[in-house]
């Protein structure tokens, strides 16, 4: 979260507190292992009820929000919410059954997530999964020590869940401050989110041929960013099988048994239009399935760039799904593009046509709330942001497993929401502060 908020603000802003933020994530660790130690020693003096009332403060506040939602993002609020509210008040109960409760909520979520980024880790091995194996094991063991009663004790679970979350995301922060000291002067905040590997393969490229020089083209006008998503129920061409998360993130199988899988293009007219494909049409036979799955080198296959949407429309259909965006770095974008086109390869899970659209959206963030992150206070407002947290969450799944039509959706989608936000912020949407505002529609253009 906080380094897409980096991103948005950036890189002036980012070196200028890079020891800031590395004194926050100190502070909020030895804090963290302070409460850790705490629950660990038998006796509490970590303010539990006072957490519990601020958690469902939290909550309640979450499920106002959510119903001015759209789409996905309504459904992951309500999600967030209704479990901290569940959470607050076993909390506030504080009986044994109650403690109980938790430790197996806390326990049964990390070990899922655990074993969720031990499968992908090993069935995708994308770059750097030998640590993501390792985090995943060690997120097992954590959820084993919830739910054991030695060496901790029940009523000791939520301090000692809270301090191991503060030592983590402190633990984090610090590394995300020393690799922004580390910024060479001329780069961008985009590096702290790209993945190393497109990085290098983008110093590796051999310098281009020098151009004849051209007029300098006019100062370009208002023209629209648009990410363009192919859904795989909407590309399907008869009713699909009924399969709502599987459907949005992965395929779409019609009743005769036809698989669509989407696709993603982003547009900024007339200099740029990213959409890959592979030259040819991978092998998807069961037999096939889990050694395609793998992000290895070995899988990658040449690929091919369509030259513009109109192509695109003509050799396929229109994309159901176009999500606009007005402020964003052309310079960074069109530069992106530049260097990502050079070299055509296709990898189905971790260089496809989702995974270009993604990197190539956040090169154009860069540093587009300059502007907002001259005042704490605005700030503060966007790191508080609902789809902050959203985009977050969107982009570890999609960075562990693989990025897909459905979660660049989500992800631009938050995203914009966060760079043009509606005219009444989440905190203005509260029922109790007058009448609420209607929930958006979910247009086939947002």
């Amino acid at each position: 979260m906080i380094q897409i908020a980096l991103l948005l603000f950036g890189v002036e802003f980012v070196r200028s507190k890079f020891w800031f933020l590395g004194l926050v994530g100190i502070v909020w660790g030895a804090l963290g292992l302070g409460v850790m130690i705490d629950g660990l020693d038998g006796e509490l003096y970590f303010p539990l009820r006072a957490f519990g009332l601020l958690l469902l403060l939290e909550s309640i506040v979450t499920l106002s929000v959510a119903s001015s939602g759209v789409g996905t993002q309504r459904a992951v609020l309500f999600f967030k919410g209704g479990i901290c509210f569940f959470v607050a008040v076993l909390i506030l109960a504080d009986k044994v059954y109650s403690n109980l409760l938790l430790a197996i909520i806390f326990g049964f979520t990390y070990f899922v997530i655990g074993l969720l980024a031990i499968t992908s880790a090993w069935v995708v091995r994308f770059p750097r999964w030998r640590s993501a194996l390792f985090s995943g094991g060690v997120q097992v063991v954590f959820a084993v020590l919830l739910v054991s009663p030695y060496p901790i004790s029940n009523s000791a679970t939520v301090s000692f869940f809270l301090g191991a979350l503060m030592i983590v995301s402190g633990l984090n922060t610090v590394r995300i401050a020393r690799r922004v000291q580390r910024l060479r002067h001329g780069t961008s905040t985009f590096e702290l989110l790209a993945p190393r590997d497109l990085l290098s393969d983008f110093k590796q490229l051999p310098p281009e041929e020098p151009q004849p020089e051209q007029p300098e083209p006019e100062a370009p006008g208002n023209d629209p960013l648009v990410v363009h998503i192919w859904t795989p129920e909407g590309t399907a061409s008869a009713a699909t099988i009924p399969r709502p998360i599987i459907n949005r993130y992965i395929a779409a199988v019609d009743a005769q048994g036809v698989i669509s899988t989407g696709h993603a293009a982003i547009e900024l007219s007339p200099s740029v239009y990213l959409s890959l494909y592979p030259v040819a049409d991978i092998d998807r036979s069961p037999s096939e399935f889990f050694r395609i799955l793998k992000a290895t080198r070995n899988n990658d296959v040449p690929g091919t760039f369509l030259p513009d949407y109109a192509t695109e429309v003509a050799n396929w259909c229109d994309s159901d799904r176009k999500i606009v965006f007005h402020q964003y770095s052309r310079k960074a974008l069109i530069e992106f593009s530049n260097n990502y086109r050079r070299q055509a390869t296709y990898n189905l899970t971790y260089r496809n046509c989702s995974s270009s659209v993604a990197f190539a959206l956040e090169a154009s963030m860069d540093g587009v709330l300059s502007e907002r992150s001259r005042r704490w206070r605005s700030v503060l407002q966007t790191l508080l942001m609902p789809e902050l947290w959203i985009a977050a969450q969107v982009r570890k799944r999609a960075m562990t497993m693989a990025w897909t039509p459905g979660l660049v959706m989500d992800y631009a989608r938050a995203l914009r929401v966060i760079v043009h936000p509606v005219p009444r912020p989440w905190f203005q949407r509260i029922p109790w502060r007058g009448a609420s505002s209607k929930s958006l529609p979910d247009k086939k253009q947002d």
